[in-house]
């Protein structure tokens, strides 16, 4: 048995770049940040040589974990190919935020159960070939573009060319003080949106020019400033978003909505400053996105 837990990433703004054969080379650019709650990955050999997958104690039908498989497929043939044989593993993974609601626990889960099964089964791979087996899945299975190689950097980051971490570039945002909340009001699928021809021609033709702005000045407030303007441009913003902006938008609060999900992130300077609901989390910015548990 082995177990690692990866952060979550939230993302502001993106543009999509997904034409590349390679999917290495493909996935998104934009801005974001990556929080101290994340995905505990446990990976064990089954009993029974069949693979299990649990999210949360709770044991889910396969097709509900098929980036979690793809990860695993692709590191079962590898030893079974090292090593020959005939195995099962039960990959549990435990989530500390939201499932299908713009936090990253797929790319979370990805990478942690790369790094897992890297350990029980003796695969020997490097750090680039863990991180690229997270991006490939996410890729492939329509998890996401971009969190993967966020993760990588860690922090607040900006990201200015797409693809696997080694290939893609992200830089740190220039901190001055601020601090994140967020709050989930629900599930947003990811697949259906980056996956649709026009809401990725409506998302790219205002994500582009957003993400300018923040290179131009890559500042924490700045961020903040143009994910607010993407989210209402590229039409994006669910009446959840809207509603909860306009009653507790104030001269103290940045307001916007995660990427893509139903819920906002506020960024505020003093605590005293954030609305009084029950389901706001302060989170704390996350560096150090991988550790071996």
């Amino acid at each position: 048995m082995t177990n690692y837990w990866v952060a979550s990433h939230i993302s502001g703004l993106f543009a999509i770049y997904d034409e590349n054969i390679d999917p290495l080379r493909r996935g998104s650019r934009g801005a974001g940040f990556s929080i101290s709650r994340g995905t505990t990955t446990t990976v064990r050999f089954s009993e029974d040589n069949e693979n299990h997958f649990f999210f949360n104690k709770k044991e889910v039908d396969v097709k509900l974990a098929n980036i979690s498989r793809y990860v695993l497929n692709h590191c079962m043939k590898l030893a079974q190919s090292n090593n020959g044989g005939e195995f099962g593993v039960s990959i549990h993974h435990e989530f500390e935020i939201p499932l299908s609601a713009g936090y990253g626990a797929s790319a979370s889960g990805a990478l942690s159960c790369a790094f897992a099964l890297n350990d029980l089964l003796k695969l020997s791979l490097n750090e680039q070939e863990l991180y690229q087996i997270a991006h490939t899945a996410e890729i492939i299975e329509g998890g996401g573009l971009g969190d993967v190689l966020a993760l990588h950097k860690g922090g607040w980051e900006y990201r200015t060319l797409e693809g696997a971490p080694f290939i893609g570039k992200a830089e740190n945002l220039l901190s001055n003080q601020y601090k994140v909340a967020t709050l989930s009001f629900g599930e947003m699928s990811t697949k259906s949106i980056i996956k649709n021809k026009k809401w990725k021609e409506k998302i790219n033709s205002v994500g582009k020019l957003f993400l300018q702005e923040i290179v131009d000045e890559p500042t924490i407030r700045n961020f903040g400033l143009a994910s607010e303007q993407f989210a209402i441009s590229s039409m994006l913003a669910t009446p959840n978003v809207i509603d909860f902006t306009n009653r507790y938008k104030t001269e103290n609060l940045i307001i916007s909505q995660i990427m893509l999900g139903d819920g906002i992130f506020i960024l505020y300077k003093d605590p005293d400053d954030l609305p009084d609901h029950p389901n706001l989390v302060q989170e704390t910015i996350c560096n150090l996105t991988v550790k071996k548990l």
